[in-house]
């Protein structure tokens, strides 16, 4: 029995020095699916907390002096579906950055109230980046 318990102990210890692997968009929060998955069930989506990824593309801040400012884009997938995405307040984001967006779905106007994001940055040429982009959305 010490034995076992020994052995167990050692890969338990071995395990734990492994370097965590990153995961882009792990911290948004929200239930993973993909913008054409959204699109094609709006109504099952409407109201829940997704977590969807896409480019941006329409990016339109709005003055940083306004106290209610909002940053507006479309959130779009490499067949050309898309959804609105609403931000309050003023972010660096740009037209054709790689997202990951987490916030509230509704169906009424395709929109999403995002709370987070992060900028998920893909190596490569094009060719490379797309076939990423396709891969992350096929999940």
């Amino acid at each position: 029995m010490p034995l076992i318990a020994a052995v167990l102990l050692f890969a338990i210890a071995a395990g734990c020095n492994k370097k965590p692997e990153y995961v882009p968009g792990m911290s948004v929060q929200g239930f993973r699916a993909s913008i054409s998955k959204i699109l094609f069930s709006p109504i099952a989506f409407d109201g829940a907390t997704v977590a969807v990824e896409g480019i941006a593309a329409a990016v339109s801040e709005a003055d940083p002096e306004e106290e209610d400012a909002v940053t507006t884009f479309r959130l779009v997938d490499l067949n050309g579906n898309y959804i609105n995405v609403e931000m309050p307040g003023v972010w660096e984001i740009a037209d054709d950055d790689y997202l990951i967006v987490g916030g509230i779905y509704r169906m009424n106007g395709n929109m999403l109230e995002a709370d987070q994001f992060e900028l998920v940055e893909l190596e490569g040429d094009d060719k490379d980046q797309n076939e990423e982009i396709q891969k992350r959305d096929n999940w």
